[in-house]
C-alpha cells in the first residue's frame, strides 16, 4: 500500500509515517485516504475537508497565533508621538496611511485599526525594537 500511495504522491515515502503526515504531502487529499482505504468513513465530507484543512495548514495557524500572542504581550507598549510611520517601508502602505492619520498611543490601539494587519503590527514591533537597540548603543 505503502508503494502506491508514494507512486499517487510521486513522493518518496520513508519508513512509517501517520496519516496527518501523509495528508500533508502536497497533492494528496482526504479523498486519496479513503480510496486507499485508509479514510475514516463515519466522517461526513465537510468533516473530512475540515481535518484536511486542519492538518495541511496546522503550521501556518500556529505561527499566526505565535504572532497574535506576542502581539498581546506587547498590547500596552507605547508609541512615541513623534513616530514617523512613512519612513517604515516594511509596513504596507494602507497601515502606514491608517497610523498616520489616526496616531495609536499603544501597540494595542494600532492592532484595532482596520486595514493594519497582524504582519504590519509585527513590523512595527520589530522597527521599535531595532530603534531602541541602536539609541542602546549611543549611550554606550
Amino acid at each position: 500500500m505503502g508503494q502506491a500511495i508514494a507512486a499517487h504522491t510521486q513522493q518518496f515515502i520513508k519508513g512509517s509515517i501517520t496519516l496527518a503526515e501523509l495528508l500533508r504531502k502536497p497533492g494528496l487529499h482526504y479523498v486519496d485516504l479513503d480510496r486507499f482505504g485508509l479514510g475514516n468513513s463515519t466522517l461526513d465530507r465537510a468533516e473530512k475537508e475540515g481535518a484536511e484543512i486542519d492538518i495541511k495548514y496546522s503550521g501556518y495557524i500556529q505561527r499566526q497565533q505565535h504572532q497574535i500572542a506576542a502581539i498581546a504581550r506587547q498590547e500596552h507598549r507605547k508609541l512615541p508621538a513623534s513616530l514617523d510611520y512613512s519612513s517604515i517601508s516594511t509596513l504596507s502602505n494602507e497601515a502606514r496611511e491608517k497610523l498616520t492619520k489616526i496616531r495609536p498611543l499603544t501597540i494595542g490601539q494600532a492592532s484595532r485599526i482596520g486595514g493594519v494587519n497582524p504582519a504590519d503590527i509585527n513590523a512595527l514591533l520589530i522597527y521599535l525594537e531595532v530603534q531602541a537597540r541602536r539609541a542602546t548603543e549611543v549611550v554606550v
